[in-house]
């Protein structure tokens, strides 16, 4: 009976840690602004729209300190888990946050000049 009982928990535990998935974690930097309940996180050629977990409200938090008004987006370098987003609404891919590097204002645009031209 011992026998059988040990061998049954022996194979509960080696299936129970065989059937976790790994998660690919990137390097991502970008924009990142959250806003009026949303996140999204554009990184010039793509944009993704972001997890709303924990680490998202750390990420906020940070970003919050160096923004200039709440529609200024922040230059951030984080690791994430980039998936299909599960939901229909919204960006058709999503980041979950995983770690922060870290948070920046983002570069001014100098010297934007629109011509305009009449032949």
């Amino acid at each position: 009976m011992k026998t059988r009982l040990f061998v049954l928990i022996s194979v509960l535990s080696f299936s129970a840690c065989s059937t976790q998935t790994k998660e690919k974690t990137e390097a991502i930097a970008g924009e990142f602004l959250f806003y009026s309940g949303a996140a999204v996180l554009n990184t010039g050629s793509e944009i993704y729209g972001v997890t709303i977990d924990n680490m998202l409200h750390e990420l906020h938090s940070q970003a919050v300190s160096i923004q200039k008004d709440s529609f200024d987006m922040v230059q951030v370098y984080i690791k994430g888990v980039i998936s299909d987003n599960p939901n229909p609404e919204g960006w058709a891919r999503v980041v979950r946050v995983v770690e922060i590097d870290s948070v920046a204002p983002s570069a001014p645009i100098e010297n934007q000049m629109i011509q305009i031209r009449t032949e």
